[in-house]
């Protein structure tokens, strides 16, 4: 028989997960600025923490709706949304991420080597390693909130409806992407500026290439939350045997 964590454990886990995460990631960054002398990485570390956001409004949403639970009573339909909304806005950022491969293949920043072992090419590679270390981190906490907010949905309106909620954030969050890293707008973007964010919006959708690129993203978002999921749960099924 498994052992139930209480809810406050997960979330405490969740926390030391992100930070082992960011410091593990911000170590890449320190090497390389040992290897080479020169700082350019410093939109990696910032687009990691803002590609954690999510993991956290998520969290605080599953935090209110289990303390609610304990004492018999449903969350309000109306501060579900709305957190629902806010994890809505700022989920696009941990994608993102990925884009940031665009510095890899365009070589910008690369600095002086300091060893005379080591060549470009080499550093290349290292480059790679590091981007990907810190995409591959964005991602993960991002597939964890979606896995969160989506056991907050289907425990509020059901599982069905739990299942459709997650549509328009993964067809979303392929435009937001987009967005992103082409029009260079940031989420508070749509509170702050709204008319000139509908403006681009309105003129994104116009063009193929923006549809393409944004069809991409969600599908790859959409397979691999499937693939979580799927993982997810044969491991607490597991647990509960």
């Amino acid at each position: 028989m498994g052992i139930k964590i209480p809810k406050i454990a997960q979330a405490a886990r969740l926390g030391l997960a992100a930070g082992l995460g960011f410091l593990s990631c911000l170590l890449f960054v320190v090497v390389r600025f040992g290897l080479t002398g020169h700082f350019m990485q410093g939109y990696l570390i910032w687009n990691l923490f803002l590609a954690i956001i999510p993991a956290g409004i998520a969290s605080l949403g599953n935090e209110y709706a289990n303390r609610l639970a304990v004492i018999g009573k449903k969350p309000s339909s109306s501060i579900v949304l709305g957190i629902f909304f806010v994890w809505l806005i700022f989920y696009p950022n941990s994608p993102y991420i990925f884009t940031d491969f665009i510095h890899v293949v365009r070589r910008a920043g690369l600095g002086r080597l300091t060893a005379s072992w080591l060549s470009e090419y080499d550093l290349l590679w290292y480059d790679i390693v590091m981007n990907s270390a810190f995409a591959f981190t964005g991602h993960y906490f991002g597939l964890v909130s979606i896995y969160t907010i989506h056991a907050v949905m289907s425990r509020q309106y059901g599982r069905l409806s739990g299942w459709l909620m997650l549509l328009p954030p993964i067809i979303l969050s392929g435009f937001g992407i987009h967005l992103g890293r082409f029009s260079r707008f940031n989420s508070w973007d749509l509170v702050l500026h709204p008319i000139a964010t509908s403006k681009i919006i309105m003129r994104s959708l116009k063009a193929p290439a923006a549809l393409l690129f944004s069809m991409a993203f969600s599908l790859f978002i959409a397979l691999s939350y499937i693939v979580f999921y799927l993982l997810k749960n044969d491991a607490s099924a597991k647990r509960a045997e």
